[in-house]
């Protein structure tokens, strides 16, 4: 990850194993609202529409809640900027602002010079096959050298 390309340090997202499940709760569901429209096909009727219509509706609650909470999290490092996609919100931390990480119960914990402290969804226990302390320890190399240097890496 010493490799700067396009301003982007390193990139870190939910494990493997998390985003398995991700993947899982989005395509489980679709493939049972593929069976009913393909049933519409064989019996078509308005139950039958109103099923396939009911369990569309479904897969996309499941698929977007993969996404949302699973499959778009991550972790940015860049020249710049942390930047930290959770599922309540995304947050841009400028390097200025951060005096420290840590790593929490919810993943690393980015503190800012103010006081608040941001926390990178994608480092929690979700990290599926790879240990967390692991991910956590390349973070905070990339994170101690830039704090330190007061230059882009």
């Amino acid at each position: 990850m010493d490799d700067v390309r396009d301003g982007v340090i390193g990139v870190w997202r939910v494990g493997w194993c998390g985003r398995l499940m991700g993947y899982l709760l989005a395509f489980g569901p679709a493939c049972g609202a593929l069976s009913a429209w393909l049933g519409v096909l064989s019996h078509p009727g308005t139950q039958s529409v109103g099923s396939a219509g009911i369990a569309t509706a479904v897969a996309l609650g499941f698929g977007l809640f993969a996404w949302w909470g699973l499959l778009r999290v991550r972790l940015e490092l860049t020249t710049d900027a942390i930047v930290t996609v959770n599922p309540w919100g995304t947050q841009r931390l400028p390097w200025s602002r951060v005096s420290a990480v840590s790593l929490g119960n919810w993943g690393a914990r980015f503190h800012t010079t103010d006081g608040f402290t941001y926390s990178a969804y994608a480092l929690s226990g979700l990290a599926g096959g790879t240990r967390q302390d692991k991910r956590f320890s390349d973070v905070r190399r990339i994170v101690d050298a830039q704090l330190h240097s007061g230059r882009p890496l």
